[in-house]
This record gives C-alpha cells, sequence and structure tokens, in this order.
C-alpha cells in the first residue's frame, strides 16, 4: 500500500500510461514501430521503389471493375505465384442481356441461368512493348464457355484499364514477377 501513494510511483504509472496510448495513437494511424518488421502483422503500403511497383489482388478487383461494361454485384481475384490471374464475378443475368456483349448461342444459354449468375476466368499476363498483355486460358458463365469474341472484348478492356492505370502512375513495366497475392513489376 505504501508503493501505491508514493509520488514516484504515480509519475511511473502516469509515464507508461502516455507511452501506451502514443504507440496506440501510432497504430491507429498506421505508423508502425521504427524497429518492427513489416511481417509482424502491420499493413503495409504497395512498395513502390524507384523501378518497381506491386498490383495486390484488391487494385486488380477495382480496375477490373472500371473496365467492365457491365454493372458487377461482388468481385474476387486471385493472383497466382503459378502465374495465372483468377477472376470470380457475380453479375446479373439482365445486365448481361442488355450490356449488347451476349450474342449468338450464348444468348440462349443465358435463358437457363440463374438471375445471379458468376462469370469466372483465368488469365496470364505478360509485358509487351512496356505495356501489360492479358491472355485468356478459360472463361465460363455459369459452367458455360464464353464466346471468343467476347473473351477478347473483355481481356483487352481489362489490359487497357491496368496499362492506363500505369501510366497515370509513370510506370513502365518490363518484368512481372508473381507472388501468391501480387504482381511486382520492375522497370
Amino acid at each position: 500500500m505504501q508503493e501505491e501513494r508514493s509520488p514516484v510511483y504515480t509519475i511511473i504509472l502516469g509515464v507508461c500510461m502516455l507511452l501506451c496510448l502514443l504507440m496506440i495513437g501510432r497504430m491507429l494511424l498506421g505508423h508502425p514501430e521504427q524497429g518492427a518488421s513489416p511481417e509482424a502483422g502491420a499493413p503495409t503500403l504497395p512498395e513502390q521503389e524507384e523501378t518497381g511497383m506491386e498490383l495486390r489482388e484488391t487494385d486488380l478487383c477495382e480496375l477490373i471493375k472500371q473496365a467492365l461494361p457491365i454493372p458487377v454485384r461482388e468481385i474476387t481475384a486471385q493472383i497466382g505465384a503459378d502465374e495465372t490471374i483468377s477472376v470470380v464475378v457475380l453479375v446479373r443475368k439482365q445486365d448481361l442481356q442488355e450490356s449488347g456483349l451476349v450474342s449468338g448461342g450464348l444468348r440462349t444459354a443465358l435463358l437457363f441461368l440463374p438471375d445471379e449468375c458468376r462469370m469466372y476466368g483465368v488469365w496470364t499476363a505478360s509485358v509487351a512493348e512496356r505495356k501489360i498483355v492479358l491472355q485468356c486460358e478459360n472463361a465460363e458463365i455459369g459452367g458455360i464457355a464464353v464466346p471468343a469474341e467476347l473473351i477478347t472484348a473483355l481481356t483487352d478492356q481489362v489490359a487497357t484499364s491496368i496499362n492506363e492505370h500505369l501510366e497515370k502512375a509513370g510506370f513502365k513495366p518490363e518484368k512481372l514477377e508473381w507472388t501468391d497475392g501480387a504482381l511486382q513489376l520492375t522497370a
């Protein structure tokens, strides 16, 4: 009891509480401790060195959402170390029909799909002439293969969106490095 009432103990306790509040404030503002490693769970900003840029799955989802000519209800993208980009998009059947993208056999097939259907596709990416080039490996809507002309149109729109994003950032890639969850672009 004697220790709790001493002024020195009260000052030490006050200093400790102040330091704790400062550390909590730094964490809430996103400023990790100087000695802490980025792998310690603190969120990191996309790495942008003098000659590098990182494109994460969330960035890719936003770029795809902007590029698609139809409203998207839900989108997920996975970037794999196996050099593939897998995308799943939830769209309404009516939006697909009204977009003008669907023609021929796919239009007939849409009649049998539910009101909300998932579009799934797998792409690979490469760099040509300092621009990202996408190549579709597989694409389907509700288990039905997507026609080549629709794949080409969507692939070109997404690639254009990515390249415009890179141009706005003033970045011209020369090489891609694949990791799970991100693409490392180097110039």
